[in-house]
């Protein structure tokens, strides 16, 4: 089954290793969400944050296939 992940390393958190994966793109953003606000210190996520993070949203499809 295909499903949505991102991790913080991809919108600029080096140092960070979450990854969160979910059926779809509106749980991926609140899991980012709240993980921004209790590991990072993020007051809130408006449109700014959004569409920064939108782009790297992909589809677990195409993760296993940049690992082959």
């Amino acid at each position: 089954m295909t499903k949505y992940y991102i991790n913080c390393r991809d919108v600029g958190f080096q140092d960070c290793t979450f990854c969160t994966e979910a059926d779809t793109i509106e749980q991926v953003v609140e899991q980012c969400a709240d993980h921004g606000r209790t590991e990072h210190g993020l007051k809130g996520f408006g449109p700014e944050l959004y569409a920064k993070m939108r782009p790297h949203i992909r589809l677990t499809e195409e993760r296993n296939t940049q690992l082959k």
